[in-house]
């Protein structure tokens, strides 16, 4: 994820909401896309980046979020993607709503900057995009109300207590995943939204060819399969996980899900490290993708130096990079109306 400048030029990240040098307020300005510093106090603001007047957020006031708007009294155009909050009353929901706000953000600002669902060809309108973050509850009769994760019509619901990282990691390892994290559960239910949003588009050409075809195989029997026989013993050579061997919509979910990995270490590599890495819709998939690969090598060895696991596999077999960059052809050609502004502010 690229950085900010604040007025004072020291760095800003992604979740910071004062300068540490200068103590002035932080942000996202929605006018230009900006991670910024501000001018102003209460509600009225001023962009440092691009000079509109903006307002907080109104879940600033939650500690929530840390973007600006042009109107005022309001919520960005980001945290209104949420339409089910979890019960902010019971202890430690508000922490960990945040923790899950933070993630969804993330990714919404990465679908933008690359130009895919919702923010594509209409998709946004024609299917929009929702999230609901809830936490189990126990019924009259004590009987505990889980919440499952998952994508449906456009909706994409995350477990509250997929916040909780001791929560996380039981489950991680209990399922022998690799990662499990918040960005990471989100980037794969979006590639299914990404499919249900682009079904007819997606039903001809090449996709089904490499992902197989969802028809073919009821998706309850191949998820009893899976649970019960685990994946085929040669899925590497196909498939970016084992999960992703479970049904084609999986498939394609799960490479949705390393695309965006990929794409989110480019652009910080590019941002941070110097690099050059082309990873605009017309550059090349197969050279983005293996100059990641270089990096991965490098970050995982330090990663082993501290006893944590790989960044990413460092070797991806042909057929995988293949379906990569069948994802990377379905991008936009064209950027969104914030991209442009974020371009002629410097960003």
């Amino acid at each position: 994820m690229k950085t900010g400048k604040c007025r004072c030029r020291n760095r800003i990240f992604f979740n910071n909401h004062t300068c540490r040098n200068c103590s002035a307020a932080l942000g996202r300005c929605t006018a230009c896309g900006a991670l910024t510093s501000l001018s102003g106090a209460d509600a009225d603001w001023t962009c440092d980046a691009c000079g509109a007047s903006v307002s907080p957020c109104s879940n600033q006031t939650l500690g929530v979020c840390n973007s600006f708007n042009l109107e005022s009294q309001c919520l960005c155009k980001w945290c209104q993607y949420t339409a089910v909050l979890p019960d902010l009353s019971q202890p430690d929901n508000g922490r960990l709503w945040a923790a899950m706000e933070s993630a969804k953000r993330r990714l919404l600002i990465q679908l933008e900057e690359l130009g895919l669902p919702p923010f594509a060809a209409g998709t946004g309108e024609s299917h929009p995009l929702s999230f609901q973050f809830m936490a189990e509850t126990t019924d009259s009769n004590g009987n505990v109300q889980p919440v499952t994760t998952g994508h449906q019509n456009g909706v994409i619901t995350i477990d509250l207590a997929e916040a909780n990282s001791v929560h996380r990691e039981r489950l991680r390892v209990r399922f022998g995943e690799p990662h499990r994290t918040l960005i990471g559960h989100l980037r794969h239910e979006v590639g299914h939204y990404i499919e249900w949003a682009w079904e007819a588009r997606l039903a001809e050409g090449p996709c089904r060819g490499l992902f197989g075809d969802p028809g073919v195989a009821d998706y309850s029997d191949a998820m009893e399969q899976y649970y019960q026989q685990g994946p085929p013993g040669n899925w590497e050579e196909s498939f970016v996980s084992a999960y992703a061997t479970m049904h084609p919509w999986e498939d394609f979910a799960e490479t949705v899900n390393v695309y965006l990995d990929i794409s989110a270490i480019a652009t910080t590599a590019n941002d941070l490290g110097g690099y050059q890495i082309d990873i605009s819709p017309g550059g090349d998939a197969d050279s983005f993708v293996k100059k990641v690969l270089n990096i991965v090598i490098e970050v995982s060895e330090y990663n082993f130096d501290l006893g944590l696991s790989p960044l990413l596999p460092e070797n991806l077999p042909p057929k995988v990079m293949s379906k990569l960059a069948f994802i990377h052809s379905l991008r936009s050609e064209e950027p969104t109306a914030t991209q442009n502004l974020a371009d002629a502010s410097g960003r």
